[in-house]
This record gives structure tokens, C-alpha cells and sequence, in this order.
């Protein structure tokens, strides 16, 4: 990981011992309370710097090849009060930057890649930026104020994202201590990210997970049979056999010591 960038320390007393409180709450977590965790996180830090929205998001590097994007791609994100709208716009940036066509935010983002990030909205972009047709489809149409993004590299090839709106044209913009408040908290928790990102599917396996796949890993985390996980997904056992199968192959492990070796920072045997 490359050093950090420039970036303010300066964070109010008051808020760094919530923010201290909050590292413990989200340690406290079982590994299979990864989705509670986030939820609890990204929850929490809104309510610090009057956000009304927030994301976290799961971007790898899936070619080396030169492109525009230097192969990075998002393929996994998770949303705190999300709308209808947020999805279409969450598809159009995915197919835009499946094509390499990205917007300026993202752009800049990419050529960060590497270096542990947390920046506002107008840190980003360009002036000219907010009179765009990209401008008003990602930000003016779902009426967001502003924003702030903090970027988390877990290794060369992938990186957990956090992102947080102001939304409504009664709000301020973020201010820089709002955007240290964010990095404070999130720069010292590479477990966490590093557990968010296992959840998903985007740092060892060989594929994304499903929702179903991801339901499996947590049940999987417990102390729970096969057949007592068969029976709070409503499956058979063989076809919970079979999930549990390809759910290990595409960690590469033969099986529930493996996975959970993972989920301990720990290389499978």
C-alpha cells in the first residue's frame, strides 16, 4: 500500500471517542455479522457527519491491461437507505465503466488506486464537472448536495469504498473535518475491510457472491450443521450440499476450516 496522501488529522474530541466507541462496537461482531457490521457502520458515521445517505462499494482490478481504467471495475456494493433511483444509477455507472467510458470522479478515483484516500466531491472533480450531463445524472437528479468518498486499498488489485450523500437543496456541503472525521474512522480498520470485501466474494474468490452465497458464508461462520443451515434457507440437504460445494470452490478451500482461516486474516491449509 502506497503512502497516504495529504490529509488533515484534525479530528474534535467529542467525535473521536465515538468514533473509538464504534471500532469496539464493530469488533464486538461475530464474522458472521459482516452485513450487521456494515449496517451498524455506515449507520453510524451518517449520523457524525449529517449524511442522509451512504454506501459501501467493492471494486477489483480484473485485467492488468492498460485501459483507461487500468482494469478496475466495481462488482458489489451495499446501500443505506437506497432508492429505485440509486439503482439505475448504480447500473449505469457499472455498464459505463464496463465499456471504459468512465465519469471525471471515477476517473480520478482509478488514478489514486493503491493509495488509502478520503476525499470531497469538489476534491475530485473539475469546476467544469458540475455543469455535465454525468453531473446531472449521478448527482443533481437524485438531489444530492454533496459528497464524500474514502478509499480503502486492501492490495493491488482490490479496494473497499465508502461513500456518504448530502441529500436535499436545504443542506450544506461537507466540510474537510467532516472528511477527516471519515478517514479517522476508517483508516484503522484494514480487518474490517479486508472482512466486508471476504463477504462479498471480491478478495480471494473466484466469483462474486450471490445473496444466497453470502447468506451461506454467515451460516457457514456459526456452529450450525448442514442440515440446520438446509433448513433456515429452505433447502433440501442436497441442495444446500451442493451450494456449500461450489461455495467452497470458489474460495479455494476444501471446507469450513478453510473459509473460516480466511475470515481470520489466515491462509487456508
Amino acid at each position: 500500500m502506497k503512502p497516504d496522501g495529504p490529509l488533515s488529522t484534525f479530528v474534535p474530541g467529542p467525535l473521536a471517542t465515538r468514533i473509538h466507541a464504534l471500532w469496539d462496537e464493530v469488533a464486538d461482531f461475530g464474522a458472521h455479522e459482516t452485513d450487521t457490521a456494515l449496517s451498524h457502520t455506515l449507520r453510524l458515521l451518517s449520523e457524525l457527519v449529517g449524511a442522509q445517505s451512504a454506501f459501501w462499494l467493492g471494486a477489483v482490478r480484473l485485467a492488468t491491461d492498460l485501459d483507461l481504467l487500468g482494469g478496475w471495475r466495481m462488482r458489489a456494493i451495499r446501500r443505506m437507505n437506497p432508492t429505485p433511483q440509486d439503482d439505475y444509477v448504480y447500473r449505469f455507472s457499472r455498464q459505463r465503466l464496463d465499456r471504459g467510458t468512465p465519469d471525471e470522479v471515477t476517473l480520478t478515483q482509478v488514478r489514486e488506486a493503491g493509495t488509502f484516500r478520503a476525499r470531497l466531491l469538489r476534491e475530485l472533480a473539475s469546476p467544469e464537472f458540475f455543469t455535465t450531463p454525468d453531473y446531472e445524472i449521478l448527482y443533481r437528479a437524485r438531489n444530492i448536495r454533496d459528497a464524500i468518498f474514502v478509499a480503502y486499498p486492501l492490495n493491488e488489485d482490490a479496494e473497499s469504498y465508502f461513500g456518504w450523500y448530502r441529500i436535499g437543496a436545504e443542506q450544506g456541503p461537507f466540510s474537510t473535518i467532516d472528511r477527516d472525521v471519515l478517514a479517522y474512522a476508517l483508516r484503522a480498520l484494514k480487518w474490517f475491510h479486508r472482512r466486508v470485501m471476504l463477504h462479498h466474494g471480491l478478495l480471494v474468490a473466484r466469483a462474486p457472491l450471490m445473496p444466497m452465497e453470502r447468506r451461506l458464508v454467515s451460516l457457514l461462520l456459526t456452529e450450525r450443521s448442514e442440515k440446520e443451515i438446509a433448513r433456515e434457507l429452505d433447502l433440501t440437504p442436497a441442495t444446500a450440499h451442493t451450494y456449500i460445494t461450489t461455495l467452497f470452490r470458489k474460495f479455494d478451500v476444501s471446507g469450513r476450516p478453510g473459509l473460516t482461516a480466511l475470515w481470520l486474516g489466515k491462509s487456508p491449509t
